[in-house]
Parts: C-alpha cells; sequence; structure tokens
C-alpha cells in the first residue's frame, strides 16, 4: 500500500487516497468487462478485458509517475540555484522559498506558493515541509526538502556549500539516467505492445460467430486463459528484466 501511495504523489495524484484509486479502477475494469461480454459474449475474453483493464490502470499510473518525475528532475538544478542566490544575497529560507512561488520554474510554483500560504496560515514548518515533499513525490524534492529542513533546525550552518553539492549531484544523476533510459525505453515498450498484438487480434476474430462459439467451448476457455496467464507472466518479466533499478525515495513515512 505505501508503493500505491508513493506512485500516486509521483503522477501528482496525492490527493486521492489508495482506496478511491483501487475502487475507480476496479469499478472501471468491472464496467469494460460487462461490455465486453455484452459485445461479444466470449466469457473467457470478458475475463481477460477485465484484468488488462486493472494492469493498463496501474501501468498509466506509473508512466505518468515516471513522465512526472523526469520533467520534475530537470526542473532542480534551476530550483538549487536560486536559492543559492538568494543566499548569498543575505534572504532568509521562507523568504527565498516565497520567491520560488513567484519566479520559480513554472511546474512547482504552485506547490510553493501553497507551501507559503501554509506558514502564513500558523502551520509549523515541518508539517508544511512534509505536506510539500507529499504534493511534488520526486526524489530530489525529497532531498532538497529535507535540506531545507536540516537548515531551518541548525540555523544555517553550511547551507551554501550543501547546496552547491545538492546542484552538481543532481546535474549529474539527470544526464546518467537520462542516457540509460532513452537506450533502455524501447526495449521494455516493444515488448509490452508485441504483448498486446495477440489480443487485439483475438478481438478481431471475436467478431465472428463461428469463432465466438469456437471460444465459449471449453477448450476455447482454456486457451483463453492459458494465453491470458501467459501473458501476465510475460508481463511480469518485461517489467522485472527490463526495468532499471532507479535510487528510491527514503526520506518517506
Amino acid at each position: 500500500m505505501k508503493n500505491l501511495v508513493m506512485q500516486l504523489q509521483a503522477s501528482g495524484l496525492g490527493h486521492y487516497r489508495p482506496w478511491q484509486f483501487l475502487v475507480a479502477v476496479v469499478s472501471l475494469a468491472i464496467l469494460v468487462g460487462s461490455w465486453t461480454q455484452l459485445s461479444f459474449e466470449v466469457l473467457g475474453l470478458s475475463v481477460a478485458m477485465t484484468i488488462a483493464v486493472i494492469g493498463l490502470c496501474f501501468e498509466a499510473v506509473n508512466l505518468r509517475a515516471k513522465n512526472r518525475s523526469d520533467a520534475l528532475a530537470k526542473l532542480w538544478p534551476e530550483v538549487i540555484e536560486s536559492l543559492q542566490s538568494a543566499a548569498k544575497s543575505g534572504i532568509g529560507l521562507i523568504d527565498s522559498i516565497s520567491e520560488l512561488a513567484e519566479t520559480g520554474p513554472r511546474q512547482v510554483r504552485k506547490q510553493f506558493a501553497s507551501f507559503v500560504q501554509r506558514i502564513d496560515s500558523g502551520q509549523s514548518v515541518d508539517e508544511s515541509l512534509t505536506t510539500l515533499k507529499e504534493e511534488l513525490g520526486q526524489l530530489h524534492a525529497d532531498r532538497l526538502i529535507e535540506l531545507i529542513r536540516l537548515v531551518h533546525h541548525s540555523g544555517g550552518a553550511g547551507y551554501l556549500e550543501s547546496l552547491v553539492s545538492q546542484a552538481q549531484i543532481t546535474r549529474s544523476e539527470i544526464a546518467t539516467w537520462g542516457e540509460l533510459e532513452s537506450k533502455q525505453g524501447w526495449v521494455t515498450g516493444t515488448g509490452k505492445l508485441a504483448l498486446v498484438a495477440p489480443w487485439i487480434i483475438v478481438l478481431f476474430l471475436a467478431n465472428r460467430p463461428e469463432n465466438v462459439e469456437i471460444y465459449n467451448t471449453n477448450e476455447g476457455l482454456t486457451v483463453l486463459l492459458l494465453g491470458l496467464m501467459v501473458s501476465l507472466i510475460a508481463y511480469r518479466l518485461i517489467g522485472f528484466l527490463g526495468n532499471l533499478t532507479k535510487p528510491k525515495r527514503v526520506f518517506v513515512i
């Protein structure tokens, strides 16, 4: 459940509870499965479509989380440089974050503005930083926010040097992972496309009455269910073998 919470946060859907997401996914899957059964009258195909919709929903969230995380990662060097400039100018920590809400990268202004509003409404800095971290849901954001938290508690000792180091690490990681993912992404994408192709053919074949009769026999149902099991195993193998293991978010509860 914790992994689902982190995925929802990373995809920008952190305002939804896991149970709300699961209810929505199951409802959509049942709706599509029912439509498939009414349209084609093939039980095995309806079961396959129901499970496929559940898998596609989770895949969509994972893809959205990855794209959003990659997009946000490219912004953090600019954010850190803004904080560096503010620190060199003697601007206070909260004031420098307030500037990010106005002049920072457009994609994260809303989150920083919400942070400032929470501070102005009387919420503690620690609670506001935790909420900001949940809203951003990104590894580099976690690191920067925890650095800001430490600076807030320590009074600013070593703040500027830490920002310089953070900027260097962030740029290096972005460059390295960008190169690796550009080479690896097409491999997993092609594998998943090849996995979907046979089921598209099954859908086309199910338009003919004689094929529907065959699918609804015990042998036909067995073939469809075995095909579904093989597809699920292949999907898991593609994710396991083709996925690059990125550094995980560790500054989360």
